[in-house]
């Protein structure tokens, strides 16, 4: 008996995959550019969810304000780099007129990937209720990359790195690249 379609793909996952997050939050980067310490406890999740996969690397960290231009020119200066797989921006999400990362990130999707967010949606009201829908989390591909956009939160991350992405980000590479 033939192995069906979605085992097969995993024959061709890639064992290395390298990741880079991009925390957009006007509040920390602004405190960073004052000099006071922060702290990105979703981006700590995440780092320490990667970094348990053997062969899951951390390869770039950018912290950045919710600000359209800068936004647009970080995805494209990540998805252009030949050691980065897989880009995950964390925060701005949300329906706040200052929540612009969906808006800025989707267009440049050459695949959007919209089960992604219909299936975060579905997990995240399991376990914060009918405040779930408030996000606007995707995923999708640009240049061969994947992106996927998540909520600020700490659960949030958690929630998307344990359920969704760490399980089928190989899957999802093998796919794209053929």
């Amino acid at each position: 008996m033939s192995e069906p379609p979605h085992v097969k793909h995993r024959h061709g996952e890639p064992s290395k995959i390298a990741f880079a997050i991009v925390t957009i939050s006007t509040s920390r980067y602004y405190a960073r550019e004052r000099g006071e310490k922060i702290e990105d406890v979703s981006f700590q999740v995440a780092r320490s969810r990667i970094e348990e996969k053997r062969g899951y690397t951390l390869a770039a960290y950018r912290l950045i304000p919710d600000d359209t231009e800068k936004i647009l020119a970080e995805i494209t200066n990540l998805v252009e780099r030949e050691d980065i797989d897989v880009v995950v921006t964390i925060g701005g999400t949300g329906p706040s007129p200052t929540d612009v990362t969906i808006e800025t990130i989707r267009p440049m999707f050459q695949k959007e990937l919209e089960g992604f967010g219909q299936i975060f949606r579905f997990l995240s009201y399991q376990e914060i209720g009918s405040a779930a829908f408030l996000s606007n989390a995707t995923a999708g591909i640009i240049n061969g990359k994947v992106i996927f956009c998540l909520p600020g939160s700490p659960s949030a991350v958690r929630l998307a790195f344990e359920k969704l992405i760490l399980p089928e980000v190989g899957h999802i590479l093998a796919l794209v690249r053929g």
